[in-house]
């Protein structure tokens, strides 16, 4: 049996074109460490080896499989994967097609109706596994459980129970990737970058964010010798650097056990890798002393999403985060030299002209006060989120082109022009660096011990020609993106909008029960 894990390549507007970054695809190496004990694996990256269509495929047909599996974790591998498969199967080439991760998880009826045979809904190691068993057995797999099929017109679904225990998970394929490709070029060079997760979920519920849908409101962690495991394997492979993939790296309840993971990794010595992670800001506030124990432990890049400069806002997100909190967080990073990410969300339908503007008078402070990285993106609902079942009930998505659904265009009608969204996020994530890299800079480059900002930098001011182009070039295409928006052919009809307000419908009352009653019994057993 062969199998081949692809992750396409959707263009250049990700963080590989922006950054010179791209990590491995955690998905698809998770899949991989689930089948390679039965099966012949390959996984294609097209993504970070920058493939083309057509290489892809040849790629893809050079190795003969008898499955192939597409990740959809964005939605904007939705695309490119359905086009490859079609040219697949018009060139004769037709080996069983498997979906999976967030975005087909939520609007598998669609993916179905492109001619894919099937859909894995959730988690998928242990569904994955299940489906190559009964392959290579010549078994039926559709009576496996968590995957979604057509039969004739019909669309089947089955949901399959949460992983309980994540250390029963195989340590995901890292060896059958080569390190050299995952890199960072703003950090540096010879920088070899492998995904890792600790935990599983969130417990915070932000309306913008499928994560809750898609994992349930547990947040599920493996034992910090798992984790320690799994870094020390990525380290003999030749990784230097660490995304922890988390989307908490620490929860309030799991705090004890957040430092004692820490203090592993310092008595490991595996500190000598450098980490990003992603965190809230209002747990580094609360627990200052956690910002010198993560710079100890190695990490380098903190992430945090700071959404908003408008209380009003943040309160409409549930996001459940204040200002000063995210002012003291990047203070406390940046006095232990931890680099400092912002994201922020502009454009939500219940934003004022006079919130946005509050939300870059306040990402210019929070620049003079630390924060070294924004990211300016667009609000985009998201399959499996509050805000896209919102958006279908309220008839305020322009589109379903899944292109455009990268938070960097404006799908949705708002109060606020399409062309000024575009315009303002990208205008303004320029003028934070014009101003923040290149005047302010130096004085942190020059104490900090090793130099990522100094590379940082160099980075930018290399590329400044290119940023100089795009900014006089912005004015005309905002307003042709706002074009191409409002002119899409792929708008959303009342029979699809049904559909998918169906499968969230399905997902709430059927999957997340059962997730939580599979969880708290878990717990309840451990106990």
């Amino acid at each position: 049996m062969k199998i081949v894990l692809v992750r396409t390549n959707p263009g250049e507007s990700g963080y590989a074109s922006a950054y010179g970054y791209i990590a491995p695809s955690l998905g698809l190496v998770s899949l991989a460490g689930a089948v390679k004990d039965i099966a012949e694996v390959k996984i294609i990256d097209a993504e970070a080896k920058n493939l083309t269509e057509e290489e892809t495929i040849e790629e893809i047909a050079t190795f003969n499989p008898d499955v192939v599996g597409f990740t959809t974790i964005a939605s904007t591998y939705v695309n490119p994967s359905i086009m490859i498969v079609r040219k697949m199967k018009e060139r004769g080439i037709n080996p069983i097609i498997v979906f999976g991760g967030h975005h087909a998880t939520f609007t598998y009826p669609l993916i179905l109706r492109e001619g894919i045979d099937f859909v894995v809904i959730g988690e998928g190691e242990q569904t994955f596994r299940e489906i190559i068993e009964r392959l290579k057995e010549g078994k039926d797999i559709r009576s496996v459980r968590g995957i979604a099929y057509r039969d004739g017109q019909k669309v089947n679904v089955s949901y399959r129970e949460p992983i309980v225990n994540l250390d029963n998970l195989p340590i995901p394929a890292y060896d059958l990737l080569d390190p050299d490709v995952y890199k960072a070029s703003i950090v540096g060079k010879n920088v070899r970058i492998a995904s890792i997760e600790t935990s599983r979920g969130c417990p915070y519920n932000c309306e913008f964010c499928s994560a809750s849908a898609m994992w349930g409101h547990a947040w599920r962690f493996k034992s910090n010798e798992r984790v320690v495991d799994e870094l020390k394997f990525v380290k003999n492979l030749g990784y230097n650097w660490v995304f922890f993939v988390d989307d908490n790296f620490v929860v309030p309840y799991k705090y004890e056990e957040r430092i004692e993971l820490l203090n592993s990794i310092i008595e490991e010595g595996l500190n000598e890798m450098n980490y990003m992670i992603q965190i809230r800001a209002d747990i580094i506030a609360k627990h200052p002393e956690l910002a010198e124990k993560l710079a100890e432990a190695g990490v380098k890049i903190a992430f945090m999403g700071i959404e908003s400069g408008s209380e009003g806002v943040l309160k409409a997100m549930r996001k459940g985060l204040k200002k000063n909190d995210t002012l003291k967080a990047i203070q406390l990073l940046s006095e232990q030299e931890i680099i400092t990410y912002g994201g922020v969300i502009i454009g939500a339908p219940y934003e004022s002209r006079k919130d946005r503007k509050a939300t870059y008078k306040f990402v210019q402070m929070l620049g003079d006060h630390g924060l070294d990285v924004v990211q300016i993106s667009i609000y985009t609902p998201l399959p499996g989120s509050d805000s896209f079942y919102r958006a279908l009930k309220n008839r305020a998505l322009l589109t379903i082109d899944w292109d455009l659904y990268d938070v960097l265009h404006p799908i949705m009608r708002v109060k606020e022009k399409l062309w000024r969204l575009y315009f303002e996020s990208r205008e303004k994530t320029y003028m934070f660096y014009f101003k923040k890299w290149l005047h302010n800079i130096e004085g942190k480059a020059e104490k900090y011990s090793k130099p990522i900002l100094s590379t940082g930098k160099r980075y930018v001011l290399h590329r400044i020609p290119h940023y100089l182009k795009n900014f006089l070039k912005l004015p005309v295409e905002s307003f042709l993106v706002q074009r191409r928006i409002l002119n899409s052919a792929k708008k959303l009809d009342d029979y699809t909008i049904k559909i998918l307000e169906e499968v969230y419908t399905r997902h709430l009352t059927s999957y997340l029960k059962m997730f939580h009653e599979v969880i708290n019994q878990g717990k309840h057993t451990k106990s």
